[in-house]
C-alpha cells in the first residue's frame, strides 16, 4: 500500500485542527448550554433524520467494511482491523476506566425538561467520550486516506461522520465535548494504523485479497 502523502498530511492537519478549536474553546465551554440551544431546535424531520443517522456510528456497522474488504487488499483490512481495535480500546479506556461513571444530558439535566426524540432509549452514564462519534470519524478517515480520487467521495465520508457526531447531541446522548474526542479518537486510530500497514504490511501479498491469496497457495 503506497502513501498518500497529501490526503495523509490533510488528515493529520484536520486533527490538529481539531484539537486547536477544542483547546480554544474548552475554557469558554459552559457544559449543557449549547446542547439546551440546540435541543430547542427541534423538528419531526429532524427527529427522525438523526434518528436514523445515527446508527452509522454502531460498532456493528463496523460488519460491512470487515465483508467488503475481505475480496478487497489484505493491507486493507488489516488497517480496518487495527483502527477498530485501537478506537474501542480507546473509547473503553475513557468510558469505563478514565472518566467512569460521567453524566450524559439525561442525566444531567433530569431536573430540567427537554426534548426527548421519540422511540430513542437516552443512556444516562458513561458519557466520555462518544463511541460513535469515534467509529464514524475512524471509517471516514480510513475511506478518505484509501479510496481511489476519481470516486470524490473523501469530503463526502468525512460530512457524513461530522452528522453522526451531531446527532449525539440533538438526540441528547453526548455533550459537544463528548463527540470532539470521539472524532479526535477516531481520526487518530486510523493514522497510526495507517502508518503500521505501511511499515508491517506493504509487501506485495498484502495488495491481494485474502481470497486471492489462498488461491494461490499450492495444494498438495
Amino acid at each position: 500500500m503506497k502513501i498518500k502523502t497529501n490526503r495523509y498530511s490533510v488528515l493529520g492537519n484536520y486533527f490538529l485542527s481539531l484539537v486547536i478549536i477544542g483547546l480554544v474553546f474548552i475554557p469558554f465551554y459552559s457544559k449543557g448550554e449549547l446542547e439546551l440551544t440546540i435541543n430547542q431546535f427541534h423538528h419531526p424531520f429532524f427527529d427522525s433524520f438523526f434518528s436514523l443517522v445515527t446508527h452509522l456510528g454502531d460498532g456493528v456497522i463496523l460488519v460491512i467494511p470487515l465483508v467488503v474488504f475481505i475480496f478487497h487488499k489484505s493491507c486493507h483490512l488489516v488497517l480496518l482491523t487495527l483502527a477498530s481495535a485501537f478506537h474501542l480500546g480507546l473509547v473503553h479506556v475513557g468510558k469505563k476506566w478514565l472518566f467512569q461513571g460521567m453524566p450524559r444530558p439525561a442525566e444531567f439535566f433530569k431536573d430540567i425538561p427537554f426534548h426527548e426524540v421519540p422511540g430513542v432509549t437516552l443512556h444516562h452514564w458513561g458519557s466520555f467520550p462518544s463511541g460513535h462519534t469515534a467509529t464514524a470519524f475512524m471509517l471516514a478517515s480510513l475511506f478518505y486516506l484509501v479510496l481511489p480520487k476519481k470516486h470524490k467521495l473523501h469530503y463526502l465520508v468525512m460530512g457524513i461522520a461530522f452528522i453522526v457526531g451531531l446527532s449525539r447531541v440533538y438526540l441528547m446522548q453526548h455533550f459537544l465535548m463528548d463527540i470532539w474526542a470521539g472524532a479526535l479518537l477516531g481520526i487518530f486510530s486510523s493514522l497510526v494504523s495507517y502508518i503500521l500497514v505501511l511499515k508491517f504490511f506493504s509487501k506485495k501479498t498484502y495488495q491481494k485479497s485474502i481470497i486471492e491469496n489462498l488461491k494461490l497457495k499450492p495444494s498438495f
